[in-house]
C-alpha cells in the first residue's frame, strides 16, 4: 500500500474545528518583487504565478498580459514553464505596490492568477517567484516572450529566498467524526 504525500486531519466538536496537516515538503529558492523601500509599500518588479483554472491555454495568459502589459505600460515580459497550465512571468519594469496589486486583481478577474500567489504575495507585502526547479519536473523553459512598451533592465540586486513548500497541492481528508452521506 502507498502511503499519500499529503494528510490533512479535520477534528470538529461542536462549533470548533481543529486542523493539521503532514506532508512532504520542498524547499525551493526564489526571487521576490520589491526593489526598493518607501512609506507606501516599496517600488516592485513585476512577478506573476499564473495557472489558469479554466481553458489553460498558454495563448490565454499571452492574451491576459498583454491586457495587463498595454493598461499599464509595462515592458518587456518574459513567460516560463514547466509544466503544462503552469506559467511564471517575469517583467523588470517597477511600479509601486498599489499598482503591482491591481495588476494581480486585473488578471485574477481575467482568470489567470493563482489566487494562493494573490494571497501570499498580500500577506507578505511582496511577491515571490520560484526560480528553482520543483520535485520531479524538468526545469523551466522560456515559451513567450511579449515586447513591451518601455525600457528595462534586469535590477543589480534581487532578495534570493528560501521557502518550503508541499510536494502535493491536495491529499488524504480525514474527517472526525465521520460525515454521512
Amino acid at each position: 500500500m502507498k502511503l499519500p504525500k499529503r494528510i490533512n486531519l479535520l477534528l470538529k466538536f461542536r462549533n470548533v474545528t481543529f486542523f493539521a496537516m503532514i506532508s512532504a515538503t520542498q524547499t525551493l529558492e526564489g526571487v521576490t518583487s520589491k526593489v526598493s523601500e518607501d512609506n507606501h509599500g516599496g517600488k516592485h518588479i513585476i512577478l506573476l504565478d499564473l495557472e489558469p483554472k479554466v481553458n489553460p491555454s498558454l495563448e490565454k495568459v499571452i492574451d491576459a498580459l498583454r491586457k495587463v502589459q498595454l493598461a499599464y505600460s509595462l515592458g518587456d515580459f518574459w513567460l516560463t514553464s514547466d509544466a503544462e497550465g503552469s506559467y511564471r512571468a517575469w517583467c523588470f519594469s517597477t511600479r509601486p505596490w498599489t499598482t503591482y496589486l491591481r495588476i494581480m486583481l486585473d488578471l485574477i478577474d481575467y482568470g489567470v492568477l493563482d489566487y494562493n500567489f494573490f494571497f501570499w504575495s498580500i500577506k507578505r507585502g511582496e511577491a515571490t517567484l520560484r526560480t528553482s526547479n520543483k520535485h520531479g519536473r524538468p526545469p523551466q523553459q522560456v515559451v513567450a516572450y511579449l515586447k513591451g512598451c518601455e525600457e528595462t533592465s534586469i535590477p543589480q540586486k534581487l532578495t534570493r529566498v528560501l521557502y518550503d513548500t508541499g510536494l502535493e497541492k491536495r491529499g488524504l481528508v480525514l474527517r472526525f467524526p465521520f460525515k454521512r452521506a
